[in-house]
């Protein structure tokens, strides 16, 4: 059957008030269909005047063009037009050709987003008793134009750059892959958690009650007109493609995003789980199950939980801190044992990666990158705080 025209999708906006008007392109960043007047609109809104809009034709011909090469396979399954508009923007390739409208200061990039299902057969799935780390880098945060002291809470893998939070200095602060120093970007809030979002793009949560996008431009850090509000200043926020997962501590509970901003629910951690957080600092989401990881410091241990707040597993680990995902097995931060720990995806404590004699101080925060490579900082009290350790792992 053939797929279905670019006359058979409807502007979004113009739905939502009753009324069927033909789109006209795209939102790449929001995944919305707009008309005419509303894609002039989106360019012309504070939040969204830097996004880049998309003509349907284009994708449509491509579309077309496969579904002719494949017109000779029998079929019995019909094309859903609504699978086809969310997977659009998974695969197009931003050009000067595709992008219809965009903001003067966005940059157009020749960068396909691969899909959710390729990511999942292509990325690596590692024995976690077989993973070694071995450091290849270690690079300082601080700069001699430093009027205070380095904090450094957060560091984070963007393209083939390394951002640093450092709150001493109220600053993100870029690296290049080999940790040479590339500028600083003035900040108005402390923020206490980043996470990638695709490309050059990442976003922030902070003691304000907001969620701010960032990107990464050559070699300046700028932040979009893009923000989301939630209920609490937040210590972690991660992506998983699908949703933006916002852990609250003082009031022990995690926001749901969608990638538009709009809260799709918020878990209450004692009623899920009866577990407490408070004074936890990070959060992950898996990109396949949705299911959430939390470390509960308070609690000592990590816990897992549905989206829906249902608590699955408990793993008991003395005071810890920082999370992240390697090759599909989630690796903690023990500041108790000052170690970093390898826990799989269903609760069970593998192994220690890397001991205190490897890491040479005590960790806080991790971060494991798009290069295949794990970041990790170290505690404020500690003699290394300040530095940057990076390790390759196989």
């Amino acid at each position: 059957m053939a797929s279905p025209s670019v006359s058979e999708w409807l502007c979004e906006p113009c739905k939502e008030d009753g009324n069927e008007i033909k789109a006209r392109t795209q939102c790449y960043e929001c995944h919305e269909l707009l008309c005419e007047p509303c894609s002039n609109h989106h360019l012309r809104s504070k939040i969204s005047k830097h996004h880049h809009l998309i003509e349907l034709v284009q994708f449509m011909q491509k579309s077309t063009s496969k579904n002719d090469q494949s017109s000779s396979k029998p079929t019995s399954t019909s094309v859903n037009e609504d699978e086809l508009a969310s997977d659009f923007l998974e695969t197009v390739t931003l050009t000067e050709d595709t992008v219809l409208y965009h903001g003067a200061q966005v940059a157009v990039e020749s960068t396909s987003v691969t899909s959710k299902q390729e990511k999942r057969t292509t990325s690596k799935q590692a024995d976690p008793r077989r993973l070694k780390a071995s450091k290849c880098l270690e690079f300082s945060v601080k700069r001699p134009e430093d009027k205070k002291g380095v904090r450094v809470n957060g560091v984070l893998c963007v393209s083939d750059k390394v951002v640093v939070v450092d709150n001493g200095n109220n600053m993100l602060k870029l690296f290049d892959h080999n940790g040479t120093y590339l500028s600083s970007t003035e900040l108005k809030d402390s923020i206490w958690g980043m996470t990638y979002v695709r490309d050059s793009m990442f976003t922030t949560c902070g003691v304000s009650n907001t969620v701010y996008l960032w990107s990464v431009r050559g070699q300046t850090i700028v932040r979009e007109d893009v923000s989301y509000h939630v209920d609490h200043s937040a210590y972690g926020i991660h992506y998983n493609g699908t949703y933006y997962c916002v852990l609250h501590g003082f009031d022990n509970a995690i926001t749901i995003l969608d990638r538009q901003g709009r809260q799709v629910r918020k878990v209450i951690m004692k009623e899920a789980c009866g577990k407490k957080f408070e004074f936890g600092w990070d959060i992950h989401m898996d990109s396949d199950t949705n299911n959430i990881y939390v470390p509960c410091q308070y609690e000592d241990g990590v816990v897992c939980m549905t989206v829906e707040g249902q608590a699955l597993w408990f793993t008991p680990l003395t005071r810890i801190w920082g999370i992240t995902e390697i090759q599909g097995t989630l690796c903690v931060v023990n500041i108790f044992e000052r170690c970093l720990h390898l826990i799989t995806k269903d609760g069970e404590n593998v192994r220690k990666l890397l001991c205190e004699e490897d890491l040479g101080g005590e960790p806080e925060c991790v971060c494991y990158g798009h290069d295949d490579r794990l970041y990790v900082t170290y505690d404020s009290g500690d003699d290394k705080h300040g530095m940057i350790s990076v390790y390759s792992v196989t």
